[in-house]
């Protein structure tokens, strides 16, 4: 007779399908490294595409229930988040959606969810139509009525979500081994872009979306190629705008210094290729491509609109992205390029707090605790 416990599950909400972005890595980096004999996660996800990280969900164990998309089909999205919620089987709900996590956390109260956790990944919303902005500031406010606990990945993020209430920071905590530099995949990798040994090499990692701003890098392009014809531009990441920007990049005559990867399993593996590290985000929760960037020991650019709490390493060049500011990002890109890596990021990094293994163990506690408290009250 087997006497094991089963493990306790929990329910992870997100507002799309698992692809490649920073809130599912956020969600994936955790997941694969709870004890999943003590810990299991579901995922409700919405649309009924495939995503990149369906399989390995399944192999760890993990059920994803997939329900209609609210704009889309608003009854249905209802009547399948009450399915789920109603079941029983789950005693703690964490909502990734940020400002909608409201609807998911009602629907959990009104099933009876007892430990219903929002979590903020963010500090603004994609969208700039007007009656979205005033839907999302509604379902904002609606937040603390229905959560039990309020996470956040930053002070910022916390801060834009929930006003002045109190939350818990959760750290977006990466395996720092992973992403430590390697010269061998450098030389790989360079060869199979087709870049040569000696170019400057500036490498940015995101969704193509109105939030990573990726057309800054065109002015900021051009005024390199003027400075260096060997400078040359790769971006990973999939998304929205990627045909729109391929268009872009021809038709301002820098296509032939631009690579383009598609998001990939091996991420990791192409922070070594840079020689500067990008990000001109319009805002960011914090930016865990920024932690990624500083773990592979890599000189980093960020746009003044990214939080300060990414500078873990101290080393983080933060610039304004307003019209004329291309030319001041290209001459520290020409600066920073010249100096080695930081070898010794990763242990900054550690110190902080954003070892995944560390941070796992002590979420998962929390996710244990928090849940066997709730079953006794």
């Amino acid at each position: 007779m087997d006497n094991r416990k089963a493990p306790e599950r929990i329910l992870y909400v997100h507002g799309s399908t698992m692809n490649r972005g920073g809130t599912e890595a956020y969600m994936m980096n955790y997941y694969r490294h709870f004890d999943r004999s003590r810990l299991q996660v579901d995922f409700v996800v919405h649309g009924f595409g495939e995503g990149a990280y369906d399989a390995e969900i399944k192999a760890m164990g993990g059920r994803i229930f997939h329900v209609p998309v609210k704009s889309q089909d608003p009854v249905g999205n209802l009547r399948e988040l009450r399915k789920i919620l109603s079941s029983g089987e789950y005693r703690v709900v964490h909502a990734q959606l940020d400002t909608m996590n409201a609807p998911v956390l009602k629907i959990a109260k009104d099933c009876g969810v007892p430990v219903r956790v929002s979590h903020s990944h963010n500090t603004a919303v994609q969208t700039s139509n007007p009656l979205k902005l005033l839907l999302n500031e509604l379902t904002r406010r609606q937040i603390p009525k229905v959560a039990t606990h309020l996470f956040a990945c930053s002070e910022p993020a916390g801060q834009w979500l929930y006003g002045g209430r109190d939350f818990r920071v959760i750290p977006n905590a990466i395996d720092l081994h992973r992403f430590a530099f390697d010269p061998v995949k450098r030389k790989e990798i360079r060869a199979a872009l087709g870049l040569a040994e000696d170019a400057v090499v500036i490498g940015h990692v995101g969704r193509f979306s109105r939030q990573k701003n990726h057309p800054f890098f065109i002015p900021l392009m051009k005024i390199l190629l003027e400075r260096d014809d060997r400078c040359r531009l790769v971006l990973v990441g999939d998304g929205p705008d990627q045909a729109l920007f391929r268009q872009q990049a021809r038709a301002a005559g820098i296509g032939h210094a631009v690579r383009i990867v598609e998001a990939c399993p091996n991420v990791q593996e192409y922070y070594n290729v840079f020689d500067v590290f990008c990000l001109p985000s319009l805002f960011e929760g914090l930016g865990i491509v920024g932690l990624e960037a500083q773990a592979n020991g890599l000189p980093c650019i960020v746009s003044d609109a990214v939080p300060a709490a990414l500078n873990v390493c101290g080393s983080l060049r933060y610039l304004p992205i307003g019209e004329k500011d291309p030319a001041v990002w290209a001459d520290n890109v020409m600066k920073l390029a010249a100096k080695p890596r930081d070898h010794r990021a990763a242990e900054a990094l550690r110190a902080a707090g954003y070892d995944i293994f560390a941070a796992a163990a002590a979420l998962q506690d929390w996710y244990l605790e928090i849940a066997e408290r709730s079953g006794t009250e």
